[in-house]
């Protein structure tokens, strides 16, 4: 089991704490600055992360290189009733790669954990791509 605090601070603001190691990050309602995420941002974020972690042993074992790889998530909402309605998710692999490798990047995308556990409502469709250009370079000092 792992603890999540939230604490609100006004403004449409809240911080969120990492209990187990003390990182904190904070949200806010959709509708407020937009300087950072919100909510249901985060649920888009979770469920990246989440499949960027289950393809990343595929993508070892493969001698896909992590660095051709590139996760995106599409959130759309609904106002009535207020929901998120779709999470797009394409998996951008900049080198070539067979049949085998969509695959398994696709099956493992798709039985994540934060996919699992998503409402069926929630049209959450899942893509893997061949891409002759990576949108990875300069997202990091790295890169």
């Amino acid at each position: 089991m792992t603890l999540i605090i939230s604490i609100p601070l006004g403004a449409g603001r809240t911080k969120i704490i990492h209990e187990p190691s003390g990182t904190e990050i904070t949200s806010e309602i959709a509708s407020a600055t937009g300087q950072t995420f919100s909510s249901t941002d985060l649920v888009a974020a979770g469920l990246g992360s989440c499949m960027s972690s289950s393809i990343e042993t595929l993508a070892e074992r493969h001698g896909v290189p992590f660095e051709s790889i590139i996760i995106t998530v599409e959130k759309e909402t609904t106002s009535e009733p207020k929901r998120i309605s779709r999470l797009a998710t394409v998996i951008e692999v900049s080198v070539a790669y067979d049949k085998k490798i969509h695959t398994l990047f696709s099956r493992a995308a798709a039985t994540c954990t934060v996919h699992a556990s998503l409402h069926p409502d929630i049209d959450a469709p899942v893509e893997v791509t061949f891409t002759a250009q990576s949108r990875r370079t300069g997202l990091f000092s790295k890169d």
